[in-house]
């Protein structure tokens, strides 16, 4: 009876109607419904749809979209050719191909270092920046390779990460098709 009660005042406060609140009463001593789960028909603002940005502001207003901007992130990002961020892809590249593939190919360098986009999906999600290089491999071959430098998603959170592709060497087919899942 508690339960029910408490789903129709919960229901009154955010404005559903009670007959369309989704609760869970107990009936006999056993529970109806999701077995204990509950669930949402409301859509949940953010940049996952067009026009998510309107709808944000037309929710929350401009002063909300600023006050509710995600404070976990501070949008600091690496530049694009910054040689840690660089250093990382190579040193992945060479773990992999020899850890999984058991071959000696490296990346030797990069050029035409340029950037993509930052931030495609709206500032309430992770911040990252697009990012797009050649690299010039061991086998003397030159290929593309499409990154992301994400905000907090390197060890634990504490520092920034990098998602990357060479194109034509995802052989796990991480980033298929033909590495599009690294770009924006």
């Amino acid at each position: 009876m508690r339960t029910r009660l408490l789903a129709l005042v919960l229901a009154a406060l955010a404005g559903v109607p009670a007959a369309g609140a989704q609760t869970l009463a107990f009936n006999d001593g056993g529970p109806r419904g999701l077995a204990g789960s509950t669930y949402t028909t409301s859509r949940v603002p953010g940049a996952a749809y067009p026009g998510a940005v309107e709808d944000d502001l037309r929710m929350r207003g401009p002063v909300g979209v600023v006050l509710f901007r995600d404070p976990r992130f501070q949008n600091r990002l690496l530049p694009c050719d910054e040689p840690a961020a660089l250093e990382r892809i190579q040193e992945t590249f060479a773990e992999k191909e020899a850890r999984f593939w058991h071959s000696s190919l490296g990346i030797r360098g990069f050029d035409r270092v340029r950037l993509v986009v930052s931030n495609p999906h709206g500032q309430n999600l992770i911040p990252r920046r697009y990012c797009t290089a050649r690299a010039h491999l061991s086998d003397g071959r030159v290929r593309t390779v499409s990154y992301a430098i994400l905000e907090d998603q390197g060890m634990i959170g504490a520092t920034w990460g990098v998602e990357w592709c060479v194109h034509g060497l995802d052989r796990g087919r991480s980033f298929d098709p033909a590495c599009r899942m690294a770009r924006p």
